[in-house]
């Protein structure tokens, strides 16, 4: 049985990861009603990650405006588009709060993974 530092070394940050789990929560449920206040839920989670030296998920970045940090959801804080350059197929995502705009590559034909995704990137599993 493992004692109580021996638990909090294993699980690094845990009560900060929980902290931004919820933050990215309540940005969620706010953003329809007050943007702003999404926004500011947002700037607090990714603050508590830079503050502890953790990474967020891609999926939760990516769902995170880069300039406000509010929380981009088609039809109530962003508007999504799919846009063609080059042959290639990209996703178009602008926040109607500071009109920032992100773009996502889109290619069914192309297999676009982030690097997380790769087999190459995971060095060892901890259970």
């Amino acid at each position: 049985m493992l004692s109580p530092m021996q638990l909090s070394k294993k699980i690094q940050g845990n009560d900060s990861s929980q902290r931004i789990n919820y933050l990215y929560q309540i940005s969620k449920k706010v953003v329809e009603k007050n943007p702003v206040l999404s926004a500011y839920y947002g700037n607090l989670a990714v603050s508590v990650a830079k503050k502890n030296v953790l990474k967020i998920h891609p999926d939760i970045k990516r769902q995170l405006c880069k300039k406000c940090r509010c929380m981009l959801i088609d039809k109530k804080s962003a508007k999504v588009k799919i846009k063609n350059k080059k042959k290639t197929k990209y996703i178009q995502v602008t926040c109607n709060t500071c009109k920032m705009t992100k773009y996502f590559p889109a290619n069914k034909g192309n297999n676009h993974r982030l690097w997380l995704e790769n087999p190459e990137a995971i060095v060892e599993i901890v259970n």
